[in-house]
């Protein structure tokens, strides 16, 4: 049973670890509390895979790349467990290591994340806001990916929607399209990225009702005000929820 199916018949929210350093500690740390560990795939001009950002992400943000740990020792260190992962394609051209780790790794634990060209909007970017090119990815690869790997469980996000999306009702037809696209290519989860302060359970029920999971990232905002099922995104481990959190679903599974 896929990761997202899980959180589903849960009927909980569960909060899974964000992070841009995946060093050894930190990964053993999240394996060792049962937590949930990030993986941002990409490759360098050589088509090697390694942990991070494209190089024109650094290039163009000015951001320092990370001291990550080798992509595939990481993959090793992470066969040995079994907590749920986030597999985020950060380049085009990262997807053939993003099926082997998924393999690897197996898929009914990977969420396989990437920005997609339908979903990119331009109301909320700021003048000369840098676009990074090579982290498009045309949908259908995560509807492919999922044709390939039935197990697995996919997330697309957007970018640059409104930052009023979710409080106005002027947006319906926006937010309709995008549940659309979604469902259409069998897309388990969504990234709207917009202010996380602003989501309601009425939003929630909107894409729960086709079986899409909506992200939240809670570490700036009051939870207790949502009482729908969501996936929460934290950059703290110690808010990352545990896999025992999920016992209720394998508990369904025994008696069905």
């Amino acid at each position: 049973m896929k990761l997202a199916q899980k959180i589903l018949i849960s009927q909980k929210p569960f909060v899974l670890f964000h992070t841009y350093a995946v060093t050894e500690p930190v990964l053993r740390r999240a394996i060792g509390e049962n937590k949930s560990m990030d993986l941002d795939v990409c490759v360098d001009d050589k088509r090697i895979p390694y942990l991070g950002h494209s190089k024109e992400f650094y290039r163009k943000s000015g951001e320092p790349q990370p001291q990550n740990m080798p992509f595939w020792d990481a993959v090793a260190m992470l066969e040995g467990c079994d907590i749920p992962l986030i597999v985020d394609c950060k380049h085009i051209d990262a997807w053939p290591a993003v099926e082997e780790a998924v393999v690897k790794l197996g898929p009914g634990r990977c969420l396989v994340h990437a920005f997609v060209n339908e979903l990119k909007f331009d109301s909320s970017r700021k003048p000369g806001e840098p676009d990074y090119l090579t982290e498009w990815q045309p949908v259908e690869k995560l509807r492919l990916l999922k044709e390939k790997f039935p197990e697995v469980s996919t997330c697309a996000s957007c970018k640059w929607l409104p930052d009023d999306l979710l409080v106005s009702d002027k947006y319906v037809v926006i937010l309709e399209k995008i549940r659309s696209v979604l469902s259409g290519n069998k897309i388990d989860t969504v990234c709207l990225n917009v202010p996380n302060g602003t989501f309601s359970d009425g939003w929630l029920k909107f894409f729960l009702q086709e079986n899409i999971i909506p992200h939240v990232g809670i570490d700036d905002i009051d939870t207790s005000v949502l009482h729908e099922v969501y996936i929460g995104e934290t950059d703290y481990l110690d808010k990352a929820s545990i896999i025992s959190d999920l016992t209720i679903y394998k508990k369904t599974i025994i008696i069905n």
